[in-house]
């Protein structure tokens, strides 16, 4: 604007501050037109722009006086570089809010996810976290691989270098052993010195028989959630050993009933019979180390024909049973460094002119007297009672007296001392006698053609009888033949394992004590084991590891709980 008649030097719609034009007063009263043009120009060459006026505080008073222009400032671009400024302090505040404590507790994971790999290699696939709020009262000389989840503050400093701003609900992982007992327990890959009082395998895992089967496509099988088996022998194929070695004979064929006897060293030998015909069969041992890695495997009786089942004597031999007309009982010394270890011999149980003989169970209550019961599989198969003179090697080669059963009226039953009144029992109420056990004064055996379980209680002399898979629970069944039974006072369910013998989908099968049946283990149905028979079913000492074949297929396989705990 002119200063003297106040008009405007031009017109423009530029949102500027007017202010920031005017000249300073001159002595000559009037502003010289050449800076007014100057003023145009600037003006014009930035109409967007806003100029500071020369009476802003922050300039000197020299300046006001002169009329000097202060430098111009685009405030729009201040302004962008404002919110430039705040949107970079927001991100780092969001960083530092929330990327890292999820960097953080991604690395936690990873680390814990690294070492559950690394100790997953020698554990069971199943896990879960242990609740227990007690501590250990003693160092384990394994390492724990169950993550204990604990929501109390830790008693002693971490060992990070710098305390975390976010508090972590992750268990703490460590790889080195403590020197005092933890307040709650911890994670360790590391063993410590000194051994537990109780063995550090993994969390306990509760699940039921046959509740849900998988199917392991490898082994043709259809096996209990909670187990897992592997194949360890195979008819017609050298038995590896765990130091890479192999056997010098093949596994044999025709597996039927087994047997484990427990060795001085803390091994164990699997006894399996071979149930060929013209003096083709026996039994063959398979040895275990302490650790139940197989060291061995070697004939221990030959020449003999269709072993069928047996059993194990209270001084630690098997009783192998012939099932062939004129069979025996032989007995077998499994332990190499007892005297009758290469002496295989018959026993009285057959009596003299022998049978058609399956299984063999035993009543030690009486040490001096131990009483045998002998089944025979045959229509008019009676069972016998065998009551030793003594105890160990020679009470079954010398002296004894046999006795067979007779079912009474009223569901009631005697010992008799005729042959063919046992007989005629047989044929009347259990023709086909299979498997037997004994119990707590209970005889259990099976009578295969009729699939009918007894049981008898040898205290008040009464029976009770059931079909077999009659009262059934969760997936499988069981609706072929039953043949061996076994069972361990070990477990506090009172279990009884049964074989199967043909159907689309043998197996085994379990019954607890209320009389109710679950499947463990079966071929897949219509699979490669259609038609055949489970057999050589037996649990190893620890009862860590159940063993159990297909006796046409020739496979012999070990199952074990995911977790790693005794079968119960």
């Amino acid at each position: 604007m002119d200063a003297q008649s106040g008009m405007p030097l031009f017109a423009a719609s530029f949102d500027f501050d007017d202010s920031a034009c005017t000249p300073a007063p001159s002595d000559e009263g009037s502003r010289d037109v050449g800076n007014t043009i100057v003023v145009e120009k600037a003006i014009l060459a930035s109409p967007s722009r806003t100029f500071a006026s020369s009476d802003d505080s922050s300039q000197g008073q020299g300046d006001e006086e002169a009329g000097v222009f202060d430098r111009p400032v685009d405030v729009e671009d201040e302004s962008r570089k404002r919110k430039m400024i705040a949107i970079a302090m927001g991100c780092c505040i969001i960083f530092l809010v929330v990327i890292v404590p999820v960097l953080v507790f991604v690395g936690q994971q990873q680390k814990r996810s690294d070492i559950s790999a690394t100790v997953a290699m020698d554990i069971p696939e199943t896990m879960s976290p242990s609740t227990s709020n007690e501590p250990s009262s003693s160092p384990s000389n394994k390492p724990s691989i169950s993550p204990t989840m604990t929501t109390e503050p830790s008693s002693t400093p971490s060992s990070s270098a710098s305390p975390s701003s976010i508090p972590s609900f992750l268990p703490t992982v460590t790889t080195e052993p403590t020197t005092t007992p933890s307040a709650h327990p911890s994670i360790s890959t590391q063993p410590t010195s000194s051994p537990s009082a109780f063995p550090s395998a993994a969390p306990f895992v509760l699940f039921t028989y046959g509740e849900s089967l998988y199917t392991d496509n490898d082994l043709g099988i259809q096996i209990s959630v909670g187990l897992t088996a592997k194949q360890i022998a195979q008819t017609g194929s050298r038995v590896s050993y765990a130091n890479g070695g192999q056997s010098s004979i093949s596994y044999h064929d025709a597996m039927d009933g087994a047997g484990i006897a427990q060795l001085p060293d803390g091994g164990y030998a699997y006894l399996s019979n071979a149930e060929k015909s013209s003096g083709a069969g026996g039994v063959y041992g398979l040895y275990f180390n302490k650790d139940g890695h197989i060291t061995d495997y070697k004939a221990l009786l030959t020449g003999t024909s269709r072993n069928c089942g047996g059993g194990m004597s209270p001084w630690n031999t098997w009783i192998s049973c012939e099932e062939t007309g004129g069979g025996q009982c032989w007995q077998i010394e499994p332990d190499p460094n007892k005297p009758n270890h290469n002496s295989p011999k018959a026993t009285l149980l057959g009596g003299p002119s022998g049978g058609d003989y399956e299984t063999v169970a035993v009543d030690n209550t009486n040490k001096n007297k131990p009483v045998f019961f002998v089944t025979e599989d045959e229509s008019d198969g009676e069972l016998r009672r065998f009551e030793a003179d003594g105890y160990g090697w020679d009470a079954l080669h010398v002296g004894g007296r046999t006795t067979y059963l007779e079912f009474l009226d009223g569901n009631r039953f005697q010992w008799t001392t005729s042959l063919s009144a046992g007989e005629n029992s047989a044929a009347s109420y259990y023709p086909n006698a299979e498997g037997i056990i004994y119990h707590n004064s209970t005889l259990y055996f099976v009578a295969k053609v009729t699939r009918t379980l007894f049981i008898l209680d040898l205290n008040d002399m009464t029976y009770t009888s059931e079909r077999t898979g009659s009262s059934w629970v969760g997936q499988g069944s069981f609706n072929s033949q039953p043949d061996q039974i076994i069972e361990s006072d070990l477990d506090e369910r009172k279990y009884i394992y049964f074989t199967e013998d043909g159907g689309s989908a043998p197996g085994v099968h379990v019954r607890d004590r209320e009389g109710k049946y679950y499947t463990m283990v079966r071929g897949v149905p219509g699979g490669r084991y259609s038609g055949d028979e489970t057999a050589g079913i037996a649990f190893s000492p620890d009862r860590k590891k159940f063993y159990f074949g297909f006796q046409d297929a020739g496979v012999l396989m070990e199952v074990t709980r995911y977790d790693g705990h005794v079968f119960n």
